[in-house]
């Protein structure tokens, strides 16, 4: 297995965009505010955390912008010893006003999803008219120094498949790391929307020219990474069905609520935030920590019909 080293953590299941595939309107139901860890039962956490090798944390949602005083804990988090790195994925939505005080909080680099650059699309995939205002973010993203900027797009096929140029020539005009993420289907929502990364790979050769691997990938993510020969633009692509990389994976997920999983993708979890509100001694978080590990599966089976949850109440 794996060394486990990396923890997304989600500090909110709120989203002010409403993305079909992601929080389907059934499912508006917010935890409420007792239900969600406090900073200090995630510091507390992630002290001990550090001892048992976790090194990396990247900051998740629902939306993470939305979570009151996020800006404090990123430096709370940024300030634990042992975190090398503090990283975050956001729609971009208050972007703009949050780049520069999350960057001088500590926070390393930014992700920002977006699925679609067409104005009318944006809408109809997100349920929010204000591209303009993440386009804006991502932009004072980069002035402010949040580099390299990855831009998480999810293929949905008869959806946004037919802009896949378009976000090429974005990533290269704006010096972006654009990555390409294929659909989950999850609780078997969705399965006419899957569309491979094979699939792309090959309409982006047949426009722009051969794409060779990269060897040195930048991050230590699940992306499989590709260079443009024609013009040097690098392109990822997350590809969890078509290529899994459980192998490989040395993640681990905290939910909203305080609930530790191994994977996206498994219904194992265990509840820290009763742990860590009762008291419970290192020697009993530490017990729930590994049980996770042990639990991590060595491959997903995915279905179509997993995990029992929604994307955003994970921080998928």
């Amino acid at each position: 297995m794996n060394k486990i080293d990396y923890l997304r953590l989600s500090v909110t299941d709120r989203c002010n965009l409403n993305c079909f595939y992601c929080r389907p309107k059934e499912k508006l139901i917010q935890l409420p505010p007792q239900e969600i860890l406090s900073f200090e039962e995630i510091v507390k956490f992630l002290n001990l955390a550090t001892h048992w090798g976790i090194k990396q944390v990247r900051v998740t949602g629902g939306e993470p912008l939305l979570r009151r005083n996020i800006v404090n804990l990123v430096k709370m988090l940024s300030s634990v010893g042992g975190i090398e790195e503090v990283t975050m994925t956001t729609n971009g939505l208050g972007l703009a006003n949050f780049a520069l005080p999350l960057k001088e909080a500590g926070l390393s680099r930014i992700n920002v999803s977006l699925d679609s650059l067409d104005r009318r699309k944006f809408l109809e995939i997100t349920g929010c008219d204000n591209l303009r205002e993440v386009l804006r973010g991502i932009a004072e993203a980069k002035r402010c120094g949040l580099d390299p900027i990855k831009v998480n797009m999810v293929l949905l096929r008869g959806v946004n498949e037919d802009e896949i140029f378009h976000f090429v020539s974005f990533a290269l005009e704006n010096c972006l790391l654009l990555r390409f993420i294929e659909h989950m289907p999850i609780n078997g929502k969705g399965e006419r929307w899957y569309i491979s990364s094979t699939e792309i790979r090959e309409r982006i050769q047949k426009k722009w020219g051969p794409l060779e691997p990269v060897d040195s990938s930048p991050g230590t993510g699940p992306a499989r990474y590709f260079r443009i020969k024609r013009n040097e633009l690098i392109l990822g692509f997350i590809s969890p069905l078509s290529h899994p990389f459980c192998d490989s994976c040395s993640r681990l997920r905290l939910t909203a609520d305080g609930k530790l999983r191994s994977c996206l993708l498994s219904g194992f979890e265990v509840d820290l935030k009763g742990a860590l509100r009762e008291g419970a001694p290192e020697e009993e978080i530490k017990e729930l920590y590994e049980k996770v590990i042990q639990n991590k599966p060595k491959h997903h089976h995915f279905n179509f019909s997993c995990s029992g949850k929604f994307m955003f109440e994970i921080g998928g």
